[in-house]
């Protein structure tokens, strides 16, 4: 059973998701670049190392959870990458979103080493990754993720083996572009509403209960949008990631997209605003701005 894992990537996701895995019992050594997550979990048991290829030289699996594709790569590859200091037989595990291609492409490079690779793309935003119930999506080969499973056990509730090196990254793509999508519709409805006189409280009461209602609707549009709070849970910089990388993919695929390709003008309208760094249903704030209408219960206004 693997023991020794490294972590690399302590953010708003992987700090508590290393400390879920503290928690469990594994020993952990860290990396990250900024010294404030990697002194928080030191406090409770882990042990800083100076870079990706220290952190794989002293564990048996490395976990990788950073922002976008050229971080992954960079803390993977090259000279100071994990893959330097893996050994044959440790696995490389990548929970962040990123292309599929690029997960394969180390994975490519992996296997001359005798090291093997799973993409293992998380759902949950923050508070799943705190509670330890994260949705884990894994690609890779079945019995390297049977390997892995008490590792996830120890940071997810819902775990799944999707397919091959990629398709997890596949998978979570799918979900993240409804997801974006049905957070743009919601921002367009509910401006339209407000702007024509509706009452948003009583929108979000209506729409609650209603054939428009989801889980998103839930999460983000009384306590963020309503609110015109949007601490991050996932950043809308994030979401526009995401959902890029499903039009990616759909391009090379000449899969139709044009339902994605306009919510991603949303996002990247929001980025452009400046709330980038602020929750993904702060896409609101687009829209908003384009109607020249403001979703606030009158009572706050």
């Amino acid at each position: 059973m693997i023991q020794k894992i490294g972590f690399i990537g302590l953010g708003t996701m992987g700090l508590p998701m290393a400390k879920n895995l503290l928690k469990a019992g594994f020993s952990l050594t860290v990396y990250a670049r900024r010294p404030e997550p990697s002194a928080e979990v030191c406090a409770l048991g882990a042990r800083s190392a100076g870079s990706p290829r220290a952190v794989a030289e002293e564990t048996e699996m490395v976990i990788t959870i950073v922002t976008a594709d050229p971080d992954v790569r960079a803390v993977t590859l090259g000279e100071d990458g994990a893959l330097a200091g893996m050994k044959a037989g440790g696995i490389l595990v990548d929970m962040s979103t990123i292309s599929p291609m690029t997960i394969q492409d180390i994975a490519r490079i992996a296997q001359a080493k005798g090291v093997e690779v799973m993409d293992a793309p998380v759902s949950g935003g923050d508070t799943g990754a705190k509670a330890g119930t994260l949705t884990i999506i894994a690609g890779g080969g079945k019995e390297t993720f049977e390997r892995c499973r008490p590792v996830f056990e120890a940071m997810g509730k819902n775990l799944f083996h999707v397919g091959g090196v990629g398709i997890g990254q596949v998978v979570k793509i799918a979900n993240q572009i409804i997801g974006g999508t049905i957070l743009a519709v919601v921002s367009e409805a509910l401006v339209m509403g407000v702007k024509a006189g509706a009452d948003p409280e009583v929108l979000r009461q209506v729409i609650g209960v209603s054939s428009g209602n989801s889980n998103l609707f839930q999460a983000r549009v009384g306590d963020f949008m309503l609110k015109d709070q949007f601490q991050p849970g996932f950043m809308l910089d994030l979401m526009k990631k995401d959902i890029g990388l499903a039009l990616e993919i759909g391009k090379a695929l000449s899969v139709p997209m044009p339902v994605g390709a306009a919510a991603y003008q949303h996002y990247a309208a929001g980025t452009s605003m400046g709330v980038g760094q602020q929750d993904f249903s702060a896409v609101c704030k687009a829209v908003e701005k384009m109607a020249e209408a403001q979703i606030v219960p009158r009572k706050n206004e």
